[in-house]
């Protein structure tokens, strides 16, 4: 081996420990597949009373949550395990009995919101978590083109330190390193819960936030925008259902478009849509 030969042999492997370890682990399968998912009694004419009165529709989005998890199984068992076939129920009737048993089991009011975690493992193995969320009358408000608050508006920062594209900023599972990371680095704790961290990938282009996808206005025409899925972004479900309204378009959204007190749409399956402002 030439000396130039070892110099580049030392520095990937330097850049893969440094950097892309944690983001690759071909043959670990130790992280689960994560849905969160907002049950609301309002999302429904008559809401439930009990936890037999539950429906579908009382999941927010409850079938691109489904959607997306098959796709997801799909992709990770085809790279970990080579199968391609899921020898395990994972229907919708099936999610939903685990969803709506768990909220029995826990003796919850079902007239309260709910943040429900769904992991799923490789193997098909699932845990339901159910915790507290805040109540929101409009999930969609942040969109309006109204008035908001300076207390209605999130603090939005951008971490400087460039965050690698790969299958776990893709995919929603439990390997959250990136974004828990991004979130130390950067956020203030001055605003609990009203704060968020913008991705830049390895191009200086916008990926998404640490735990919402986001939108900003194109100047030559005001319409919100957002990052293509080749950033390396999540593909959110609140992100598809708005682009599938056309509420949003798809767009490269480089670095140099995020101004010191732009405007921005936050979105998840949990909140809806919430209004930031870029602070730093």
């Amino acid at each position: 081996m030439t000396e130039k030969e070892e110099f580049y042999n030392e520095l990937a492997y330097t850049i893969y420990n440094k950097y892309l370890s944690d983001l690759f682990v071909p043959q670990d399968g130790s992280f689960k597949l994560l849905s969160t998912i907002r049950y609301d009694p309002k999302l429904t004419e008559i809401p439930p009373i009990t936890p037999q009165d539950i429906t579908k529709e009382n999941f927010f989005l409850f079938g691109e949550h489904y959607h997306r998890l098959v796709f997801s199984l799909t992709y990770f068992r085809r790279q970990i395990t080579k199968n391609n076939e899921l020898e395990f129920d994972i229907s919708q009737d099936f999610l939903f009995e685990k969803l709506t048993e768990a909220i029995k089991l826990s003796n919850k009011i079902v007239f309260e919101p709910m943040k429900i975690r769904l992991l799923v493992s490789l193997d098909g193995e699932v845990v339901v978590e159910l915790h507290d969320t805040g109540y929101r009358a409009n999930l969609l408000d942040g969109i309006l083109e109204t008035q908001f608050s300076d207390d209605q508006i999130w603090d939005v920062y951008i971490d400087r330190e460039v965050t690698f594209i790969s299958p776990f900023t893709s995919f929603k599972t439990t390997n959250r390193k990136v974004y828990d990371d991004a979130r130390r680095r950067t956020l203030p704790g001055k605003r609990p819960g009203k704060e968020e961290v913008l991705l830049i990938n390895g191009s200086e282009h916008l990926m998404e936030g640490s735990i919402t996808n986001i939108a900003i206005r194109r100047k030559k025409d005001e319409k919100w925008i957002t990052p293509q899925l080749s950033s390396g972004c999540l593909c959110g479900v609140m992100r598809h259902f708005l682009l599938r309204k056309n509420y949003i378009e798809e767009e490269t959204i480089p670095l140099s478009a995020l101004e010191i007190n732009c405007e921005v749409l936050l979105f998840n399956g949990i909140m809806g849509v919430v209004r930031g402002r870029i602070v730093s």
